[in-house]
């Protein structure tokens, strides 16, 4: 899952004299082409894409596909998509949010990914709690989406955050809402944690619907209300880090990955790297973990 956030070059054409303008370790976290080397190098063969990206990837290389071949010259493929299910809960808005999410469809297409990881309401601090047309008026719309997106080859999955709107109260009744033939789940495992649930009850009893992961680790899981609740959570400028490596939290990956294997799980799981103050040391430290501790229970 791409947290690079904005990066100005497709590629340095002369590395040593970029170096030289300023002597930091900034050029070798500037273009594209040493990003994906860098993935590929730590074994990682796919990236997932967000729409913070495309205002600066878009313009740079000038089409969703112009990206998509110079990311496969380095052995990485587009793996999906970030979207927010913008005003979900509110009927009046149905028609714009389903027109916006069809988009995010055709240009995943267009990236030649198959995921479309999907927020499925916006913060909960302001709007919440939601009443129970509401929450069946956001399973609709999702519904809708994943009806489009399934037509178009493409796996819609539920992406729940810890701070949304669609919240601990409500979670499994979304969830069991939506149609299963349109609607999968991307299970992020720290936000499931820090929403309440245990991530392995959570994957045994939803398997059948979870199509792909977002993996990384917590400290502080089953938050109370009050600060799920509460305004901008997730960015709070105090230092906390509700997210951390695989292994570095409290999360059981290793029970999750025996779960994995006993269900014959495939599909992607996308490392994200999420609030990390070094994006390569988090990829490098996750990237052994995996290899050490997790791969070796599902082998």
């Amino acid at each position: 899952m791409n947290h690079w956030k904005n990066i100005p070059y497709k590629r340095i054409d002369n590395f040593r004299e970029f170096y030289y303008e300023d002597k930091t370790n900034s050029a070798y976290y500037t273009d594209w082409d040493r990003i994906l080397r860098y993935q590929k190098a730590l074994g990682f063969n796919g990236i997932e894409l967000a729409p913070w990206d495309f205002p600066e990837l878009l313009p740079l290389f000038g089409s969703a596909k112009a990206f998509s071949e110079f990311a496969a010259e380095r052995g990485i493929v587009v793996s999906g998509m970030f979207h927010l299910i913008d005003k979900s809960h509110d009927s009046s808005h149905h028609q714009q949010t389903i027109d916006e999410g069809k988009k995010a469809v055709d240009l995943l297409v267009e990236f030649g990914g198959t995921n479309l990881n999907s927020a499925p309401s916006n913060n909960y601090f302001g709007l919440g709690p939601l009443n129970r047309v509401q929450i069946k008026d956001a399973a609709k719309v999702i519904t809708e989406i994943g009806r489009y997106a399934t037509d178009k080859g493409v796996q819609i999955g539920i992406h729940n955050e810890f701070f949304l709107a669609i919240n601990k109260e409500n979670h499994k009744e979304y969830i069991e809402l939506t149609d299963p033939r349109y609607v999968h789940y991307c299970m992020d495992t720290a936000q499931v944690a820090l929403l309440g649930e245990d991530i392995l009850e959570f994957y045994d009893t939803y398997h059948e619907r979870i199509n792909n992961f977002h993996l990384k680790d917590t400290a502080s899981p089953k938050l109370p209300d009050d600060i799920r609740h509460s305004q901008d959570i997730e960015i709070v400028d105090d230092g906390t880090r509700w997210f951390w490596e695989p292994g570095e939290g409290v999360l059981d990956f290793k029970g999750l990955y025996k779960l994995l294997k006993k269900h014959q799980f495939k599909g992607w799981i996308s490392l994200e790297t999420d609030q990390t103050p070094d994006l390569l040391a988090s990829m490098a430290l996750s990237r052994y973990y995996i290899d050490k501790e997790l791969n070796p229970i599902y082998k």
